[in-house]
């Protein structure tokens, strides 16, 4: 599957912060940390919660309605680590974000 463009500038999502962006059938969010940009699906796998309004840390998100968490590189959850959402592989093409919507990891 081609990389498809976000409309998102790298510029509109300082390190620290996260997006959600709508591709298709899919919400994805988008996080910018010092390590780098991750997208995983938005939609936390337990009640649906938003994941980009979670809380980040080393490499995680944490789901703001539960705490469940999601590595940012591959979708893996801490806590349930059978459990995963989907990642994305992301690039930068002239100041903005792509995302492939080919998911790397898929939903168990």
């Amino acid at each position: 599957m081609p990389y498809l463009d976000t409309s998102l500038k790298l510029e509109e999502v300082p390190v620290g912060e996260s997006r959600c962006v709508t591709l298709g059938d899919l919400q994805i969010g988008v996080f910018h940390r010092k390590e780098g940009l991750f997208a995983i699906d938005n939609i936390c796998p337990h009640r649906g919660a938003p994941l980009h309004d979670g809380m980040t840390g080393e490499g995680y998100v944490t789901c703001p309605w539960h705490q469940w968490q999601f590595q940012l590189e591959d979708g893996v959850c801490l806590n349930i680590p059978n459990v995963r959402v989907a990642s994305y592989p992301v690039e930068i093409r002239d100041g903005a974000i792509w995302i492939n919507t080919e998911p790397q990891g898929a939903k168990k």
